[in-house]
Formats: C-alpha cells, structure tokens, sequence
C-alpha cells in the first residue's frame, strides 16, 4: 500500500493532503523561516505606532488639528480580490479612537479602492471586505470607487501619467488608508501608495501607468517583478501619484503585513516612509533561497483561487521556483468558482491562441499593451507567455472546476477539471504518477504561498 508524505495544500478553504509518494526523496515545502513579530498583543502595537508615528503627527494630534464636524474622514481599504484580515482587524480598533476623540459617526467613511476592477456589490462589501459583525455597523457608510466616472484630474506625473482621483477622495479631510504591505508581481510592493494608484484613480491614470511594465522581447521590463521597487517604472509613478496627493490631502496610513493569516507587522504615519519600512521586512518574510529550481512545483492560492485571473499569483510564483527549460511542470490548486475573472485576459487569450509564444508575447503586448488600449487585465497574456516561454505548453496543470478544452485551447495549460473538493487528492495523485513515469527521481518543491519568492541559485535554462 502506497504511504505518502504530508504537504497540505489548499484547494478553496479545503486542506488536501497526502498525494506525493514517500517513494520521493527530494521533495521541500518552501516556507520562510520562523517569524517573532516585535508585538505580543496588536492592540498595544497599534496604539504606539499611531501615538509615535513615522514622518507624521501623532494621530490624534492629526485628526484634532484637522476635523470638525460635518467634514468627512475616509478611510481606504482593499476591495474584493484581497483577504482584507488586516481590515476587519484595524478598521473598528481606528474608527472606536476617532468616535473617542470626538469624530462623529456620520463623518467616518469608507472608500472600497478598487482601480479598475468590478465594482463591490453591498453582498461582497459584507462578506469578503468587512465582514458581517463590522457591516452592520459601517455597512451604510461605504462608497465604491467607480474609475469611470466622478473623478477629477488633480496633475500629471513626471512621466507624464495623467492623475484623475476620485472626488469623494478630494472632498475628504483626511484619508486614512488601511494598508496590507505585500509583494507584487509587477509592481514590486503591493499595499500604501496602491491604495491611491490604481486604488482611487481615474481609468486614464491606470491605463498609462501601467503598460510602463511591457518589454517587447521578455514580457516584463527587468526591473517590474516581486519585490523590486527601485528602477521600476511603475511603482515609482505610483509613489510620484502619491507624492502629489500628499501635497493636497492630509494622509495618516496604518500599514500591516500579514502572515499565515496574522498581522505580524504595524507601521503608521507618512504613507510613502511606510511603503520604505515595509521592505526589510517583506524580505524577510516572503524571499526564500534555494540552490537548485525544482522539476514539480505544486502551488495554491488558496481562498483567492476565485477566477483564472487571480489564480495566475499561483502560477507566477511556481514559475520563479521551476527550471526554466521546458521540462517542468507547475500543478495549481484554484477552484475558479467564478471562471476566468477577466474579459480583456480572454479576448487577448483568444486573438493569440494561434500564435507561436514569442509571437503572441508582442502581438498582445502590441495590440493590447498600449497606453492607448490597455486595460486591467490586458497584463496578463504577456505575464502568462513570458511564463510559457520557460514551461512548456500544457506543462502547467490547473486544477479546477474550468472546461478543460478552454483551458488547453485557449490558455494553453491542461485543465483538470474536479466537481468538487473531495476530487481533487486522486486528480493529484494521478498527476504525481504520470510525471514520475518520466522523471523517476524528480526534485519536488510544494507552496502554499503564492506571495513567496523563491529565489533560485542556479537557474536551468
């Protein structure tokens, strides 16, 4: 009887365990180290780093200077496609000092920051940004950022992005936005100054941002990958776009990291001197080493696995791990309970399905990735085919409740395709046989943070 090793992995929120043989020897869950936040209790933390904060006033100094009644105080929060722990935590802690000080409940708002992303309907406010207990009570106070409309042009950068803000921004007191500090995949640091670019810009703003990404040849430009902030042309127009908007709004951000589901980190004050504390420690918490880039990757988005659109986290973080010649594959866990996520990933997809990789790679780029046609989603196609010029076609495995024609045909990786959760342990198990068919003694990594970068010694090429 076949005994297998123990590497859970999330499928959706269901723990899969058990499907890598012990017959394989060289197999590593990739985790960080131990992490010892420098906090036992995060309600203490908060409150120090809100009385000393950094690059600003105490907080409540701030607010008394500022507010009185009738004027609004807002805060920023992630929209749908983020876990949102760290604002069902901090929100009511924030909202009970401002209510402490004096702010009147009828001045406190919320501003969803969802860019360019499908607006938040009042079930997925309650459910995926707040939560029941925190709706009930702030449930009336929420607006949506809509990037097409009620947004006005408040400068330009000196790259020359236009920078259109939501006038319910504009016409707040002080903003605090509610920041979850984690890598990006092309922006470098996801969290702070995102929360305003794209968070609470104009179409415009984001459709000339972000195609600073694109590199012709490679996909990417060198310099737009996790972690990197420095020479990246788009989170560097993002901190300008911010810059700007500290020179006309009053900004106290209250920054986190989050790991394995705990707030492990707090910072407060000045949102770009956050956005540059949040470094040593993200490197600390998301970089992992290795010498040698693995045959098999398994990978999970867990929760977040809702469409294609956020599964591909998944897939680019297997790929920093996996040999890039070709012979690898990548196996993600993703329900797609909601399909593909994206309407521009899929025409894109499907204008190129009958292109050569490096072909698509530009003509996506080309037709796609201009400042005068690009639109959230359009990242996608050329992040996926710059992937797929290391992996070979149909070497990343999705499984998924997706149509496995669509996935090959279109997306060019092998669907396979589960009913349900209680599937998916002999779908995996099959997946490990037919490899192991062909690659007897392979080194196996598993990972079950999308948000980790593997950092690989000697790549192969």
């Amino acid at each position: 009887m076949t005994s297998y090793h123990s590497t859970p992995l999330k499928y959706g929120d269901t723990v899969i365990d058990e499907f890598i043989p012990k017959d394989v020897t060289d197999l590593s869950v990739l985790r960080v180290d131990e992490y010892t936040p420098d906090f036992t209790d995060l309600k203490t933390k908060l409150s120090q780093v809100l009385d000393s904060p950094i690059g600003s006033k105490p907080f409540n100094e701030l607010v008394k200077e500022i507010y009185s009644e009738g004027k609004r105080i807002l805060f920023m929060v992630d929209d749908k496609t983020r876990p949102n722990i760290h604002t069902k935590i901090l929100l009511p802690l924030i909202a009970d000092r401002l209510l402490d000080i004096g702010v009147q409940k009828s001045d406190i708002w919320i501003i969803i920051s969802s860019g360019s992303h499908a607006l938040a309907s009042p079930e997925e406010v309650e459910q995926r940004i707040l939560g029941p207990d925190l709706y009930k009570i702030w449930g009336s106070n929420v607006l949506n950022h809509n990037c097409d409309d009620g947004n006005k042009k408040v400068g330009t950068t000196s790259r020359g992005t236009p920078i259109l803000i939501d006038e319910q921004v504009l016409e707040s007191c002080l903003l605090i936005p509610l920041s979850d500090s984690e890598y990006h995949y092309f922006a470098g640091q996801a969290g702070t100054v995102k929360l305003f670019c794209p968070g609470v810009a104009g179409r415009e703003t984001i459709r000339i941002n972000h195609p600073r990404m694109f590199d012709l040849e490679k996909g990417f430009h060198e310099d737009c990958r996790l972690g990197q902030c420095e020479g990246n042309p788009v989170i560097e127009d993002m901190i300008e776009v911010t810059q700007i908007m500290k020179e006309k709004l009053p900004i106290f951000c209250v920054d986190t990291i989050v790991n394995v589901g705990e707030i492990v980190y707090v910072q407060a004050g000045d949102i770009i001197e956050c956005h540059k504390a949040a470094s040593p420690p993200l490197k600390t918490l998301r970089v992992v080493d290795v010498d040698e880039p693995g045959d098999l990757v398994f990978v999970s988005v867990g929760e977040l696995g809702v469409n294609l659109y956020q599964a591909g986290k998944g897939i680019h973080a297997a790929w920093n791990a996996l040999r890039h010649d070709k012979k690898g594959w990548i196996v993600l866990l993703s329900p797609c309970e909601d399909g593909i996520g994206s309407a521009a990933f899929t025409e894109a997809m499907q204008a190129s399905k009958d292109l050569e990789v490096q072909d698509a790679l530009r003509f996506v780029i080309e037709t796609y990735g201009t400042e005068q046609t690009f639109k959230i989603g359009n990242q996608k196609p050329p992040d996926l085919f710059r992937i797929l010029r290391d992996v070979e076609e149909g070497n990343i495995k999705i499984i998924s409740g997706l149509d496995a024609d669509e996935l090959r045909s279109i997306y060019r990786m092998e669907g396979c395709s589960v009913d349900n959760a209680s599937e998916v342990e002999g779908t995996l198990r099959d997946l490990v046989n037919r490899f192991l068919k062909e690659n007897p003694n392979p080194k196996v990594y598993v990972l079950a943070d999308p948000g980790l970068l593997i950092n690989v010694k000697n790549q192969i090429h």
